[in-house]
């Protein structure tokens, strides 16, 4: 949840284009593993599909870059991860866009562990809230709507406004999925192979407000609420014998502070700069909630320009939860912007840390590589954690980068993991 990346927050698309394309296209996610040639080929001939679509698609949005600000459509319209229940708020970056005056459609596709191939489409209005001040950014709204092979349903409503001068920010997402989904039960060390299916539905919605308070510096409040539905599982499977919270479903509402830290020079493929957040949330039944509880993430990012081709990307997150956290909430190790090779939520528990490195190239033309290794173990608390307890992930990937203006890519990722491999395509870097 940036998806903000840490418990999946309601669709956090953290478990939006999931949050955080168009949290981490929270969000506090498409992957799949490689099992057999076939599937390799499959993928290859829906990978070359794509980029002709999507090559098609861009010569023409080229005509309308003058009126277009690209960069703010798909930072707020895709989630982080696309993995429902917590829905990723997407941090923007500092650029100035210009003024945008249309109203932009188009189809992707998608494909994760999590999903299978994965169809959709997304519409995004795109305006100034200072007709006369060309200087701030470009304000949106955006409907995203996404239907996979595994019959999961995800829809999406996201906005943001940037005010005059750019001195205060206000935020909005809501959502609605349908989601089948794999869980291996609580804890660090759970076995591979006793993964069960099960299905749940979710409302979510977040509106958050943003008041520079220096520079570069925000603060703000956040309100979150979500309703699911009771889970649907095997019965006296793994949710019955450790007793998960949440299982039966009901509301969490919540409100708590952000402060935000961005000083990176681009939202998508930055070459350097630091972007920081850490965000604070308290459930309790006064606001409604079913379930008493807090959760504080933090997110931290930095950028090491090294040539002009080339940029070293790290990245640290923690997540802490305390109090009777229902299971929808609890942290997450896995999924394709963290722990890449690894089923998202493979590994949940109350607490988590998690740190990753990136090396970028760009080779030729609009097509990059890069390489990547992740690590990191979640706990019931921090006091768990354990030196030999942490997992190990590592890849590489291709890029090709679908707009110079805003250095958005096409990312095409495979990662490695313990019992575990995955095949990742998606748009926008991890992080």
């Amino acid at each position: 949840m940036a998806y903000l990346y840490c418990p999946r927050m309601g669709w956090s698309f953290q478990k939006l284009i999931g949050y955080d394309f168009l949290n981490d296209l929270c969000a506090r996610n498409y992957v799949i593993a490689i099992l057999k040639d076939t599937i390799i080929m499959r993928a290859l001939f829906f990978i070359l599909l794509f980029f002709s679509l999507s090559a098609s698609s861009f010569a023409r949005q080229d005509l309308l870059s003058d009126t277009i600000a690209k960069q703010d459509l798909l930072s707020d319209t895709i989630p982080e991860n696309l993995v429902p229940f917590a829905i990723k708020l997407p941090a923007k970056d500092t650029m100035k866009a210009a003024a945008p005056k249309n109203l932009l459609v188009f189809p992707f596709i998608v494909r994760s562990l999590e999903t299978d191939w994965g169809f959709g489409g997304i519409a995004a209005r795109f305006f100034k809230t200072g007709k006369k001040d060309t200087t701030i950014r470009t304000s949106d709204v955006n409907l995203l709507a996404l239907y996979t092979l595994k019959k999961q349903l995800i829809v999406v409503l996201s906005s943001t406004l940037f005010f005059p001068k750019e001195n205060r920010i206000a935020r909005f997402q809501a959502s609605y999925s349908y989601y089948p989904d794999k869980f291996w039960g609580l804890g660090n060390r759970t076995s591979h192979d006793v993964g069960e299916n099960f299905s749940q539905r979710q409302f979510f919605i977040n509106p958050q407000f943003l008041q520079r308070i220096h520079h570069k510096l925000y603060i703000g409040i956040s309100y979150e609420f979500q309703h699911t539905g009771a889970v649907s599982y095997t019965p006296g499977g793994l949710f019955d014998k450790e007793n998960i919270t949440g299982r039966y479903g009901g509301n969490t509402s919540g409100i708590g502070p952000i402060l935000s830290w961005d000083t990176r020079n681009n939202a998508y493929s930055p070459t350097q700069g630091v972007f920081a957040e850490m965000q604070y949330l308290w459930f309790d039944r006064v606001m409604g909630s079913n379930f008493n509880f807090t959760i504080f993430s933090i997110d931290l990012r930095k950028f090491f320009y090294l040539t002009e081709k080339s940029v070293l990307a790290l990245q640290g997150i923690a997540g802490l939860s305390s109090g009777n956290t229902p299971f929808r909430k609890l942290e997450e190790l896995g999924g394709s912007d963290m722990m890449r090779g690894y089923y998202g939520g493979r590994f949940t528990d109350k607490c988590l840390m998690a740190y990753q490195a990136e090396y970028r190239r760009l080779l030729f033309w609009r097509i990059g590589m890069v390489a990547f290794a992740s690590t990191g173990e979640v706990g019931p608390s921090p006091g768990h954690f354990e030196l030999d307890g942490f997992h190990f992930a590592y890849g590489g990937g291709l890029r090709f980068m679908l707009s110079k203006e805003e250095k958005l890519n096409l990312r095409i990722d495979y990662g490695v993991g313990r019992h575990s491999n995955a095949f990742n395509v998606q748009l926008r870097e991890a992080f």
